[in-house]
């Protein structure tokens, strides 16, 4: 079958990925967003948030904003079909976008170890895919460094069902018995929402040696204190 955008649902033209020419152009707009801390661009910025910070993510790199309780956007299609529908066109697209951003703001990014915030286990049943692994793994091609699998979800909910503290509560993961004295990580996950798994991720790997954590994701969903977004960017 032809395949389609991901936002709009045109058939694509075959030099078309993911995303059709008029929705792509939208896609370009949603990313002149700027960082309210550094105000560059958010793919050209690794601030990180006040959570992560205090769990050993110092950096955080990102590509775009994930604009929650309105229209849904581009960007955010371009997620959900991620998570659900295992496209070839879409990882693909969406791995240039963020191994861009990374070699954007890190220097010598073949030096890292790529892994991933793990999805849930009864996530990976239902779509079977964890797309977080799948994203990590292409970057990594991408980047010309080494890929790690070195964590395991035991949440027991989905994070985008809870808020606040309880989605710290229920960030619960393992750690592989390994040493990575020294090592560099980028660790990869779609969202960054509160922080909450990506910062008890960083914090095992922190336990077991790592130097270095700089986290990557699609997509940034919080508010920062510094500079208020725009009205209704929520």
């Amino acid at each position: 079958s032809v395949p389609k955008c991901v936002a709009c649902g045109e058939k694509l033209d075959i030099d078309d990925e993911a995303l059709c020419k008029s929705c792509f152009a939208e896609y370009k707009e949603l990313k002149k967003r700027n960082c309210s801390r550094c105000a560059v661009p958010l793919y050209e910025c690794a601030c990180s948030n006040e959570f992560l910070e205090v769990h050993y993510v110092k950096r955080l790199v990102k590509v775009f904003r994930y604009v929650r309780h309105k229209d849904v956007a581009v960007s955010n299609n371009l997620i959900f079909s991620l998570k659900r529908d295992n496209r070839e066109d879409v990882l693909g697209f969406l791995a240039e976008e963020l191994a861009l951003s990374i070699k954007n703001t890190l220097t010598e990014p073949e030096a890292y170890t790529v892994t991933n915030v793990p999805r849930r286990r009864k996530a990976i049943v239902k779509f079977g895919i964890d797309h977080s692994e799948l994203l990590a793994r292409r970057v990594s091609k991408m980047l010309g460094c080494k890929y790690q699998k070195l964590l395991r979800s035991k949440s027991k909910r989905a994070q985008k069902t809870l808020e606040g503290s309880e989605r710290v509560k229920n960030a619960e993961f393992d750690v592989k018995n390994v040493s990575l004295k020294g090592q560099r990580i980028i660790l990869v996950d779609d969202i960054v929402t509160t922080g909450a798994s990506m910062g008890a991720c960083a914090a095992l790997l922190r336990s077991v040696g790592a130097k270095e954590i700089v986290g990557a994701a699609l997509a940034i969903a919080y508010k920062d204190k510094y500079t208020p977004f725009e009205k209704g960017d929520h």
